[in-house]
């Protein structure tokens, strides 16, 4: 991606803080990720730098346990399914997100560009 290429979708993009919300939880203290403020945001994409994608624990085939608004991780979407072609294959950036009812959490997720 070029530079010109990453300065145009940054100024398409929205500060992570309107749509991910902090990691308060206590359980969240054990729990790693990149600062929420180094991943930029739209509709259908998360932009952030190698160091933030390398920081997201992978949960290609599983969901994380210990549910909480705010906890992030990566998956590689298709890599489990033998229909998925090579060529079609993302990684996205997963979240628990915040919900009306409180004791639920909405699963939240972007395709990853990085940077």
């Amino acid at each position: 991606m070029t530079k010109e290429q990453t300065q145009e979708i940054k100024a398409r993009l929205r500060s992570p803080e309107t749509a991910i919300p902090p990691m308060t939880d206590p359980l969240g203290k054990h729990w790693r990720q990149p600062r929420r403020e180094t991943i930029s945001l739209d509709d259908t994409h998360a932009l952030m730098d190698a160091s933030s994608f390398a920081q997201l624990a992978d949960y290609s085939s599983t969901h994380p346990s210990g549910v909480y608004p705010g906890k992030m991780w990566k998956r590689h979407d298709g890599l489990f399914d033998r229909r998925c072609k090579t060529e079609d294959r993302v990684w996205l950036l997963c979240w628990f997100g915040e919900c009306d009812d409180p004791t639920k959490c909405s699963n939240n997720y972007r395709q990853i560009l990085v940077a």
